[in-house]
């Protein structure tokens, strides 16, 4: 890169001389350089150096420490993402910002032209330090003003300064794409004008002086005042005209006259910049429309204003957006969004807000009046043109009331409707539902839950329980299932039920799995060794844990670990998990047979079964979930589900055991089905190690 500059700019002048490169290769080269060199114009830097954050770091020192405010500063990144924050630009009185990837010689050009000039402009005008300084002190603070009727304001104002003239002029601004010309300030005796074009202008003297500056791209002094003109890089161009007073002087250092457009004209241009940014910021590149980030802003604005109680928020959910794009392609995908957009931009009321606030969720803001459930269901009753077709799409919606929510700031109410939106696709994809104040509690109650896994995953909260397995004949141990239990560091035992969930979404569940296997096949090494040989161990294994691609490398490492016998090892999964025909689930289930794991269907019967491939999966028992057993009654024995797992088992050649077994009476039942093995309250209930070990000698005495 620095090679590239040095010759790209090597037999080029710039204004009427030669750059002389200076080369550092870290931030404390360059600043080195910097502080025993005079007379450096520009350091063209990179954003990202040592680390992310060096260059700016770097720029940081060149102003505050070196005190060095005339050289620019022109960066450039070959890492787009890592361009500067707005405050950057403006604190730091940043000259340029450039991708490397779009960086041609004719850019460099341009660019070392402008910041030299600058450059030389401002040292040789030590004379009017004072006025130079203040021009760029306004040009800083005009880095802030947030439209360009502020921004052409503040320009105005410090030509008046300049010319110690009263402020009375007015600014106009040319588009760059259509060339039309649009007064966008006016003071004092201009003010009619505001949002006029060239004819409105009172006098001919004054629209020559205004076209003669913008040709000249400079200044152009005129009977009545004088007319200066910045240009900018998009193309568009601002011309201020001041009116002068007759007994003013009309006399200003051209020198400095020269920085004034010069600095002006570069304001203009971050400007421009800045306003890109903010626009980035705010807006989605895909669709225009305004994004999460505005949202939440806007949200904000209409708590500080009391105004949130009657208004609502509505977040407009595509259903099974993914699979859509998966299937026909992202062009197809972004196409429908397109189209989502136009509808709600169109058939809703002007004055409600359309966003897109999440790659396939949509929101609308505005008064409850105009938000109502028969409104938003009526918009997706039609087909939506994509790409010269007709595409049908189904919408969750999530309905807020501003006034519901207890903290009424932007995040929270956005927090709001995505928990009612989560709670409306878990219910019935395609529904309304409104928030409810109990959402943010039962989600503030996971992320205690959440924080409180986190911790004793480091404290060992975390503890196996074993509930023994038997044959209902006969009363023999055949088998054990390790069970986790939780007890948080303030002593409270949390049920499986619900840490489980929170355990598995947050990816938790994996490492919480490990360490009961770890512990459980610790326990059967142990209980091998003292006279039990032969013994099973039942491990649950999650959907998260089961499809891990280093499941089977931590499975083979327990093993030979703890040294037990795989064949006296059962993994227990879920039905979902057995049924699933993706060739990893096929290719791990046959690696476990192969290593002589045996395999259980866990709570069999309460999912969805293909008979077929059952028959075909290396499984070997089959579980009949506690809620078929509590159903069992002399009266419907034969048409009961337990009856049929039994039944379905035995055909298929596989295992069955039954778990949940409470009473004798069910375990009569359960042998007259055939059902051989059982576990439950009758037998035992789940145990710590110590526990088991007392209880197993109590059954030898």
């Amino acid at each position: 890169m620095h090679r590239s500059l040095a010759f790209a700019m090597s037999k080029l002048p710039v204004l009427d001389g030669r750059i002389e490169w200076l080369h550092a290769y870290s931030a404390r080269e360059g600043l080195e350089i910097l502080a025993r060199e005079a007379d450096i114009a520009v350091v063209m830097l990179d954003v990202v150096m040592e680390h992310e954050h060096a260059g700016l770091q770097m720029v940081r020192a060149i102003r505050e420490d070196l005190g060095l405010h005339d050289t620019r500063i022109v960066l450039h990144t070959g890492q787009p993402g890592f361009a500067p924050e707005i405050a950057a630009v403006r604190d730091y009185d940043i000259n340029d910002y450039r991708s490397k990837a779009q960086l041609t010689r004719g850019q460099v050009y341009t660019c070392l032209s402008s910041a030299i000039r600058a450059y030389r402009q401002i040292r040789t005008l030590e004379a009017n330090r004072r006025t130079l300084r203040e021009i760029l002190h306004a040009g800083v603070n005009l880095m802030g003003q947030a439209d360009d009727e502020s921004f052409a304001r503040t320009v105005l104002e410090q030509l008046a300064q300049l010319l110690h003239a009263p402020v009375n002029g007015f600014a106009m601004r040319r588009d760059a794409r259509s060339g039309d010309v649009k007064i966008i300030c006016a003071v004092k005796d201009f003010k009619s004008l505001l949002g006029h074009g060239l004819a409105a202008l009172p006098d001919t003297q004054i629209v020559l002086c205004c076209q003669e500056s913008s040709d000249a791209g400079g200044a152009s002094w005129c009977e009545r005042g004088l007319a200066i003109s910045l240009s900018a890089r998009d193309g568009s161009l601002m011309t201020c005209y001041l009116e002068l007073p007759a007994s003013l002087p009309r006399f200003v250092d051209e020198g400095v006259l020269d920085i004034f457009i010069g600095h002006f004209a570069s304001c203009l241009d971050n400007h421009a910049l800045l306003e890109h940014l903010h626009h980035e910021a705010l807006y989605d590149s895909l669709l225009g429309l305004p994004n999460r980030r505005w949202l939440s802003e806007a949200l904000d604005g209409l708590q500080r204003s009391g105004a949130e109680a009657a208004q609502i928020l509505a977040l407009i959910d595509v259903d099974r957006f993914g699979e859509i794009n998966e299937a026909l392609g992202q062009s197809f995908g972004d196409e429908l969004l397109r189209a989502v957009g136009q509808r709600l931009r169109t058939r809703l009321a002007d004055s409600l807000t359309v966003s897109r606030i999440a790659a396939d969720t949509f929101a609308v803001l505005g008064d409850a009046g105009l938000l109502t459930e028969e409104e938003l269901k009526s918009l997706f009753v039609q087909p939506l043109p994509v790409q010269g077709q007709e595409a049908m799409v189904s919408v969750t919606i999530s309905l807020t009331r501003l006034g519901d929510v207890a903290s009424a700031n932007g995040a929270a109410v956005l927090e709001a409707g995505f928990q009612t939106l989560r709670m409306a696709r878990q219910h019935q994809r395609g529904s309304i539902a409104w928030y409810r104040p109990e959402y943010s509690r039962q989600t503030q109650e996971r992320v205690g839950l959440l924080t409180g896994l986190r911790q004793s995953l480091r404290s060992g909260g975390f503890f196996v329980v074993y509930q023994p397995q038997l044959i209902i004949a006969t009363q023999a141990l055949v088998g054990l299932e390790a069970l986790v239990r939780w007890r948080t560091d303030s002593g409270e035992l949390v049920g499986p039920d619900q840490f489980i969930p929170v355990a598995e979404q947050s990816g938790l569940i994996r490492e919480i799995g490990l360490l009961v296997l770890r512990d459980a096949c610790t326990e059967l090494a142990h209980l091998h060794a003292h006279g039990q040989p032969g013994l099973r161990m039942a491990v649950n294994v999650s959907a998260i844990q089961f499809r891990h691609p280093d499941f089977l490398v931590d499975l083979r490492a327990i093993i030979a670990e703890t040294g037990i016998d795989a064949r006296c090892l059962e993994l227990e999964i879920t039905e979902s998990i057995a049924m699933e025909d993706a060739a990893y689930v096929r290719q791990t289930l046959d690696a476990l047979h192969t290593m002589g794991v045996q395999l259980a269907v866990d709570d069999f019967g309460t999912g969805y079964s293909s008979l077929a491939q059952l028959k075909r999966l290396a499984v070997d028992r089959l579980k009949i979930d506690r809620a078929f057993v509590l159903e069992l009654s002399e009266t419907s024995l034969d048409a009961s589900i337990a009856g049929v797992v039994i039944q379905l088992g035995h055909r298929l050649g596989k295992a069955v055991i039954a778990e949940g077994v409470e009473t004798p009476e069910q375990a009569v039942l359960l042998a007259r089905l055939g059902c051989v093995e059982a576990q439950g309250y009758l037998y035992a209930r789940p145990m710590s190690a110590d526990e088991l070990h007392g209880w197993m000698a109590a059954r030898r005495a």
